[in-house]
């Protein structure tokens, strides 16, 4: 009996009600396709694809989910069944999402809008992931889908993907360590990092830019400030709490009390644009490490501007970022302030400074 003789005398049995022989037909017609596989586009191949999705759709998820598995590497899949798969609960769909050939780009680029987050997460495992896929999963996924793409190596991320997670991973602790191992990670994102991550993580953005050609350095510190100033250039509260902390360096009231002073009274603007002059450092660098809810930021700033620890303790809790235990935390951050040296601060202020001189360049 040939192919299509034993595909139609399968088919007539599908007149059966009973799951189970539903789920050994389903079996059966797969061994059938496995068995002698026909060719795309035959007439053959056509009348499984039918067969597949329509005894698929009648069959439970275990059963489905086992068809996946058998399906989700094989070149010569149907692409109907495929795609009927790939849209099914996420226990089926992952081997397909995360395997298939048979998918175009174009049909992982509408699921990865359509579908939901566990869906993207599949997709972002792929072997390959193009960038316009990348664009997608990024643009609709949320921290723990962005964080198992950009770790994945086969994912090529364009520029704008590169950027958004960046900007996200100022916030995101789940996404600082995959954009930071990353060999491709542009430098001057990377730069922008320097005052949210840990410690180590920080560490691994410094050894990268010093085995950089000073000038590439130099040119990604400067887009890092360009990006970094574009952000505030429209901010008429940054622009006066930049005139205001002019005019109170000229009065030589620009120091330690003025800052705690103006963290106190809630004038958060000017207090990062103070403590980027007094520190030495761009006010995107200031308010992040006023605003992170990590001190680490902020005691590199504090140390590597000389301040003391009873300074750097009283920022550090009125930025609000403590628990109701200030004792307590004054106890921990006191300890963190003179675990750090000088020199590993100024070291990493460095590329900071940098950054901040692109400005006058």
């Amino acid at each position: 009996m040939d192919i299509e003789s034993k595909l139609h005398h399968l088919t007539g049995l599908a007149r059966e009600k009973s799951s189970e022989r539903r789920r050994a037909l389903l079996r059966e017609v797969t061994d059938l396709f496995f068995e002698d596989t026909p060719k795309n586009g035959t007439g053959a191949h056509q009348q499984f694809d039918a067969v597949l999705s329509t005894l698929a759709a009648q069959t439970a998820q275990d059963a489905r989910a086992e068809l996946a598995r058998r399906f989700a590497d094989a070149p010569m899949a149907p692409r109907g069944l495929v795609m009927q798969l790939a849209r099914d609960a996420i226990e089926v769909a992952a081997p397909i999402l995360a395997q298939s050939g048979v998918l175009t780009e174009d049909d992982l680029i509408a699921i990865a809008t359509e579908a939901g987050e566990e869906h993207r997460r599949a997709m972002a495992t792929r072997e390959a992931v193009p960038e316009r896929l990348s664009d997608a999963i990024v643009a609709n996924g949320d921290d723990e889908t962005l964080a198992r793409l950009v770790a994945n190596d086969g994912a090529r991320l364009s520029r704008g993907a590169f950027e958004t997670v960046t900007r996200r991973a100022e916030t995101s602790p789940v996404l600082q360590a995959p954009i930071v191992n990353r060999a491709d990670t542009p430098a001057d994102l990377l730069g922008d990092l320097m005052s949210v991550v840990e410690t180590s993580l920080r560490d691994r953005i410094m050894k990268r830019f010093e085995t950089l050609d000073p000038a590439i350095a130099e040119a990604a510190l400067a887009a890092s400030h360009a990006r970094l100033e574009a952000r505030i250039a429209s901010d008429k509260a940054i622009a006066d709490a930049r005139k205001f902390v002019t005019t109170r360096r000229m009065r030589k009231e620009l120091d330690g009390s003025l800052l705690v002073r103006l963290l106190r009274e809630g004038e958060r603007v000017k207090c990062c644009v103070a403590l980027s002059e007094l520190a030495d450092v761009d006010y995107s660098a200031a308010q992040r490490a006023l605003d992170h809810r990590s001190p680490d930021g902020l005691a590199l700033v504090c140390k590597a501007a000389g301040f003391d620890k009873a300074l750097f303790v009283t920022l550090a809790i009125l930025r609000g970022q403590t628990s109701t235990n200030l004792s307590a935390d004054a106890q921990v951050l006191g300890a963190l302030y003179t675990s750090l040296s000088k020199e590993d601060a100024e070291r990493a202020m460095r590329f900071w400074r940098m950054r901040k001189d692109m400005q006058a360049a």
